[in-house]
């Protein structure tokens, strides 16, 4: 007997798994990203002396089935007497939670009042996906800094070494570079503030950086540090990340590499014999310098996009595009706006991209109450 209900509960089990499972399937698939914009319909039995109860039910069904858009755990039991199942039961719920909403359309009928809202669904508010998006960077010329103490043939490498810092940067993928590492960062600034009489801003021109672009300046320096009865040589790779137009520092980084050149000693033959070949030491200088770009290049995915929102003859603006990775539908938040209905946070507005261009895109706020002109110079943070 006991076999025979194991086996029935065994069963049902697995039937209602399958079930379920091919019901909710789409609302695992969707738990991927952090913010999700959907549609849902909610429906409440029609109380025509009370309108606003009805209304209320209505919403609160069309939420929840929001929510389950994003995500669901499913759980459930069967309850058995004499040897036959009686009663099962199941438990869905969301993973994710609405964070705003508006009403699209209300309709009645004799017996249900229907809601079908628009809802932006997520998870934790400060979690930040790092995707894969084009990163768009000029590249500046940066500096080299050798001790007068360093070997000639390492000094002489530290050279080839900048420069190869460029060739690996200009060769990564979902990056578009543009090299000006003959000309200052500084000095592009300073011609920019008064270019029609800047000797350099006339005969050079100024490179064209767009608001969500970004600008680099690498750095190289190696110093002697003495470990262990070795003459050791410390190289430093330093990236300074420039963004926008007004070239305000986004982040400063430095990776350092060991070098174990030779044995210090007072007997010149003992140095001579443990000097590392320099062909191993170049190689070793080559990984790092690509192991460090990798590091850095995959913090900038880190970094959210942010932009301006500029009001242009009554559309809303961002000075970010496609070229900077951002998406149709891509939700953006903007803080410092008063809400009184939002249930993100009572000074967070939710908006959308409505038309992504190369380096610019428009917007439209969730909440349809909220006037433009109130979003006019805020800043957009974007979300995956």
């Amino acid at each position: 007997m006991n076999k025979t209900i194991s086996k029935l509960i065994d069963l049902n089990i697995i039937f209602m798994f399958i079930a379920l499972l091919s019901f909710n399937s789409d609302l695992y698939a969707q738990n991927k990203s952090n913010f999700k914009q959907v549609e849902a319909t909610g429906r409440s039995i029609l109380i025509p002396e009370n309108i606003e109860t009805s209304r209320k039910r209505a919403l609160e069904d069309a939420i929840y089935i929001a929510a389950l858009k994003g995500g669901a755990n499913v759980n459930g039991f069967s309850a058995i007497n004499s040897n036959t199942i009686i009663n099962d039961q199941s438990v869905i719920k969301p993973t994710n939670r609405v964070l705003d909403f508006k009403i699209l359309s209300e309709t009645q009928n004799k017996e249900y009042l229907t809601l079908k809202i628009s809802a932006i669904i997520g998870s934790e508010l400060s979690k930040i996906n790092c995707k894969i998006r084009p990163i768009n960077i000029n590249l500046f010329k940066g500096s080299i800094s050798v001790d007068t103490n360093v070997p000639s043939e390492l000094a002489r490498y530290t050279s080839l070494w900048y420069k190869k810092i460029y060739k690996f940067i200009s060769k990564l993928p979902n990056v578009d570079t543009n090299n000006f590492q003959n000309r200052q960062l500084d000095q592009i600034v300073k011609s920019s503030q008064n270019p029609s009489f800047d000797y350099n801003a006339i005969t050079k021109g100024i490179p064209t950086i767009h608001p969500g672009n970004y600008s680099l300046v690498p750095k190289i320096v190696l110093t002697k540090t003495n470990r262990n009865n070795f003459a050791n040589y410390l190289l430093t790779i330093s990236f300074d990340l420039y963004k926008g137009q007004k070239n305000r520092l986004e982040t400063s980084k430095s990776y350092n590499l060991l070098i174990n050149y030779q044995l210090e000693s007072k007997f010149q033959f003992l140095k001579n014999i443990s000097i590392l070949d320099i062909d191993k030491i170049d190689q070793n200088v080559n990984n790092h310098l690509l192991k460090a770009i990798n590091s850095f290049f995959n913090d900038i995915k880190c970094i959210p996009l942010e932009g301006k929102l500029t009001l242009n003859k009554g559309e809303l603006h961002v000075d970010l595009g496609s070229k900077q990775g951002l998406k149709q539908k891509q939700i953006g938040l903007v803080n410092g706006i008063k809400i009184q209905n939002s249930m993100l946070n009572d000074s967070i507005l939710i908006v959308h991209t409505e038309d992504v261009f190369d380096n610019h895109s428009t917007l439209l706020p969730l909440n349809d109450n909220i006037k433009l002109t109130n979003l006019n110079n805020k800043i957009v943070k974007f979300v995956e």
